[in-house]
Parts: structure tokens; C-alpha cells; sequence
């Protein structure tokens, strides 16, 4: 069964499916979609956790040797897997297609990727998730699709926006739905729910923080190190949110890695822009990046993203600051990732 977003939580409520294969571009409603799983599977019993990280080394056998093993406290379990790249190849597809024709009694399976290319979602081990289970796919949302989502978010809080409001607050975030949400939670402390006008959402973003979080992933694209350095070393001491960093990072490596693998098979550059909706100011950014990047290296973003991911939600040990600083002069100088072209 395949599901969106919006409707995942009423599903949830219906009961808990053996297997849930969660995946998209759009980062915030992806996250979301995993904390539901997890809570329903926490209400349902399942108290035990596993978790795999599937990068390029990963043996997929752990998996399924995890995956069949009974707990030593007989308890209930849920074993998560996560795909940085979204595709789990030869090994790994069939020991996804194996768990989905029989997942083991008392275990709730849970499969994160990305985005899923064409390739991907026709793919026979998506088809067996999807068949034996649940799958949720938030994809990236169009212009009008964040207004709308923007405007039941604030409906959400009690507000009555006007349209100012909300094209107000779709255009400084610039699709970014996690900024979004946080300048609504800022709303939310600081105006009783009610009318919204624009004057209001405008003292909102005028209050931002002074190192703006989403010149971060311009500096590192344009290979400025001492900008970059500085931007993180204001937010840290302004204790901004750690998960709005990583998203900035994280849009801008993924949208690069699209772009590298579309011109890569034939696609040009001017039409994968277009079909990733780069914004204009951005497309010397990103095409500077595409000179000094490749393959290899954009791989090693993809991977060193998801330990960033994992070591801010404390899944893995590290400082978060230094992951952070790690992926940003990565993304600037993919030598300081330790890759090559």
C-alpha cells in the first residue's frame, strides 16, 4: 500500500503494518514520517530498537541475520534500516525482497531512503516492500503545494493568515519546509491564534538570527572556507537548531548530486537546473561545485550526511559541531572529504 504523508498518521491509528519503506526528497515530511513510525511502534510494544546504516560497505547479511534473530528479552522489535544513496543493489534488493515475503513474528521492519529515481521506484525490492507493507514517499513539494502546506500548518496553531502572509513566509524560506516550521513556531510564542497579517510574519523574520543559516550552504558551495567557518561559528554561539543546519547542508549536497548524476546521462546542465527548480542566484553556485566535485565524492557527502544525521539525533556517538563543520568544508573541497574525483 502506498500512502502520502497527510495520510500516514490516520493509517497508524488503523493499526501497524509489518514493514514501512519511508522515502523522498522532501527532508522535514521524510522525518516526520519516521517519528510516527516510531511512536506508533513504541505505543504498539515494539521496545526494542535496531539500527543499520546501509553505505557502501554495509553487509547485508547483518541485516538479515538481525532481522530473523529473536530478542534475548522477548521482547518486541523494530529494526531500522537507512539507504543515504537509495539504492541497495544486488545484495542488498534481494535480502529486502527475502525479509518482505516472510518478516519475522514480533518485528516491525522500517526501510529509509531518499529519493527514489525512476529506476529505483519500479525496482522488483520496492515493489515487494510495497506489496508486503507500507510505503510513504514524500516528494518535494511545488510552489503551491508549500503555500498550502504553510497555511494548514499556521491553521494548525489557531492563525488565520492572510495570502501576504503566506507568500511571505513561502518566499524567505525558500522551500525550506523546516524553516518554515520553525518561524510558525515562533509565531506561535509570540502571537495569540487568531488573524495573521503580514506585518506580524515580517517582525517574525526580522527577528532571525544575524548569520543566517541559509547563506551556510551558498559559502560552501562558492569554496569560501573562512565564510563558512565564520557562519557556523555565529550560529553555534546563537545555539541555533542543529536539524536546520543539517537540512541547509543537506538540500544543497543532494540537489548537486542530482545535478551531477542527470548531466551524467546526457541530461544538460540549463535542463536538470530547471527540473530541480535551482533558483536563479543559485545556478553559479552549483555549477562551481560540479567542477570540483564527482562521483566518488559526492557519494562520500551522502555518507558523511547520514553520520551527521545520526550523531546529532545521538544514534551515534560524535560532536555535532565538528559533523557539521566536517560536511560543510567537504562540500566546499571534497579533499577535505578525503575523496578524489
Amino acid at each position: 500500500m502506498r500512502l502520502t504523508p497527510n495520510e500516514l498518521p490516520a493509517a497508524l491509528e488503523r493499526g501497524l503494518a509489518p514493514l514501512y519503506l519511508l522515502s523522498g526528497a522532501e527532508p522535514l515530511l521524510l522525518d516526520e514520517a519516521v517519528d510516527r513510525v516510531r511512536a506508533a511502534a513504541r505505543d504498539g510494544g515494539f521496545s526494542e530498537r535496531s539500527f543499520h546504516l546501509a553505505d557502501a560497505r554495509f553487509n547485508w547479511g547483518e541485516l538479515y541475520t538481525d532481522a530473523c534473530s529473536q530478542s534475548l528479552f522477548a521482547s518486541r522489535r523494530l529494526v531500522e534500516v537507512r539507504m543515504p544513496a537509495g539504492k541497495p543493489g544486488a545484495a542488498g534488493a534481494k535480502v529486502l525482497k527475502e525479509l518482505s515475503g516472510a518478516v519475522p513474528e514480533d518485528t516491525l521492519i522500517m526501510v529509509v531512503a531518499g529519493a527514489l529515481d525512476r529506476n529505483a521506484r519500479r525496482s522488483a525490492w520496492v515493489g515487494a516492500l510495497e506489496k508486503a507493507g507500507t510505503w510513504v514517499d514524500a516528494p518535494l513539494l511545488s510552489a503551491r503545494e508549500q503555500r498550502g502546506w504553510i497555511r494548514d500548518r499556521l491553521a494548525g496553531e489557531g492563525f488565520q493568515p492572510d495570502e501576504a502572509a503566506v507568500t511571505l513566509l513561502a518566499e524567505r524560506t525558500e522551500g525550506n519546509l523546516l524553516s518554515a516550521r520553525q518561524q510558525i513556531d515562533k509565531l506561535a510564542l509570540a502571537h495569540d491564534p487568531g488573524p495573521l497579517s503580514v506585518d506580524a510574519v515580517m517582525e517574525a523574520i526580522a527577528d532571525a538570527s544575524r548569520f543566517d543559516v541559509f547563506q551556510l550552504g551558498s559559502a560552501a558551495l562558492g569554496q569560501d572556507l573562512r565564510r563558512t567557518a565564520r557562519i557556523l561559528a555565529g550560529l553555534r554561539r546563537e545555539r541555533a537548531p542543529l536539524t536546520l543546519i543539517l537540512w541547509v547542508l543537506v538540500r544543497d549536497i543532494t540537489t548537486l548530486a542530482d545535478l551531477y548524476w542527470r548531466t551524467a546521462r546526457g541530461d544538460s546542465l540549463p535542463s536538470a537546473m530547471g527540473a530541480l527548480r535551482v533558483w536563479s542566484s543559485r545556478k553559479a553556485e552549483f555549477r562551481s561545485a560540479l567542477k570540483r566535485h564527482g562521483a566518488r565524492s559526492i557519494r562520500r557527502l551522502l555518507v558523511r550526511s547520514a553520520r551527521a544525521d545520526q550523531v546529532i539525533k545521538g544514534a551515534r556517538p560524535g560532536e555535532p559541531w565538528t559533523e557539521l563543520q566536517l560536511l560543510a568544508f567537504g562540500l566546499a573541497e571534497p579533499h577535505r572529504m578525503g575523496a578524489d574525483r
